[in-house]
């Protein structure tokens, strides 16, 4: 295997209307890093996202490599993790479509796999 990378829907406890996934993890072969495979993964799943209607994509991860992609922590902070964060600044997200941005920050809940205390 060169590289993995998943793509997990969360589950917002307000404003229903609005799809949101994480980008969690992304792993990549030693002898593969810096060819560009983590990005084309990145770039793949991003273009999935948005063609099935995702409206925003999180990340907990190194903010220079992922705001390549547009990541922002900005937008991140509008989406409130289940648990507390070890490194605040490296939780960011980035708007997929035209979905509307909230207003006041949202709460969530994730899949049992990344329901972790240890993970965030």
């Amino acid at each position: 295997m060169v590289g993995y990378v998943c793509y997990s829907p969360i589950f917002l406890k307000s404003a229903s209307d609005i799809s949101v996934y994480i980008l969690s993890p992304l792993a990549l072969s030693p002898e593969h890093k810096k060819k560009g495979v983590g990005s084309n993964l990145i770039k793949s799943g991003i273009d999935m996202l948005t063609k099935d209607g995702v409206g925003f994509l999180l990340v907990y991860g190194d903010p220079d490599y992922y705001g390549r992609f547009g990541f922002r922590e900005e937008i991140g902070s509008l989406f409130v993790p289940p648990y507390s964060l070890k490194y605040p600044f490296a939780w960011t997200a980035m708007p997929l479509n035209s979905t509307a941005t909230p207003k006041t920050p949202i709460k969530f809940d994730c899949v049992a796999a990344l329901s972790k205390p240890d993970l965030w």
